[in-house]
């Protein structure tokens, strides 16, 4: 009997990178997205055409607990269980300081933040034995910038959320946390060429991540090859440089 994976955010970078690792390895694919529906089609499409898995893809604001409610019955209806989470699903609204609004830092806040809880907190009951991996960000920590406080306070509470969790489920459920550097995604596209320069300047590899490498770390995560990681936060950034 195949596994089967959720994943939040299927329709970004990440996400997708994501979708594709697992169903190379056989898992069943339940995608959460948000907006872009063609985006979500296409990878439905891609996967059903390459990979001998079921996939469904449903739309959900992470930030609506009322959609995530509906969304479980649905899962449970189609899926009956689910055997890894992925909280992949984030948002990035970089301004100025004082152009920042507080409902603009409360909709990141609410959406990654917010948003991993409720997915977690609903979809956890069709886990009975396996992982969940939370995706965070080196600006968690280290890297934060002023334009993206409302993100980096966002990654930050999902070290948190990954500790209670992983403490509170086990020892059938394995909860752990990465947390990427740059990645090539969209969500960078329209970084400058000269912050892109200086921040590549900072990197031990000299260079972004790929998606799909972002995307290995989080399969092994929810391999048994990792049966005995439980309550990590793993840093994957290529080697941050001192500044």
């Amino acid at each position: 009997m195949k596994k089967n994976v959720l994943i939040t955010g299927i329709t970004g970078g990440l996400g997708e990178k994501t979708a594709i690792k697992f169903a190379q390895n056989g898992f069943n694919i339940i995608g959460i997205y948000n907006n872009n529906v063609k985006k979500a089609e296409i990878i439905k499409i891609n996967i059903e055409n390459n990979y001998d898995v079921k996939i469904k893809v449903y739309k959900c604001d992470i930030k609506n607990e009322e959609e995530i409610k509906k969304i479980h019955e649905e899962v449970k209806k189609e899926f009956i269980r689910i055997d890894v989470l992925v909280n992949n699903a984030g948002v990035c609204q970089d301004n100025a300081l004082n152009e920042k609004s507080g409902k603009e830092f409360t909709d990141v806040l609410k959406t990654n933040l917010t948003g991993t809880f409720l997915v977690t907190k609903y979809m956890v009951n069709l886990i009975a034995y396996g992982a969940i991996i939370n995706i965070s960000s080196t600006n968690a920590i280290d890297t934060g910038y002023i334009e993206s406080i409302d993100y980096d306070a966002s990654k930050a509470g999902i070290i948190a959320l990954t500790h209670d969790f992983a403490k509170y489920l086990a020892p059938n459920i394995r909860v752990n946390c990465l947390m990427p550097g740059w990645i090539e995604t969209e969500m960078n596209k329209n970084i400058s060429p000269l912050f892109k320069e200086k921040e590549i300047n900072k990197i031990g590899l000299k260079r972004f991540a790929k998606p799909e490498e972002i995307a290995n770390v989080i399969y092994f995560l929810a391999s048994e090859e990792a049966s005995y990681v439980n309550d990590a936060i793993i840093r994957v950034d290529g080697g941050k440089n001192a500044e």
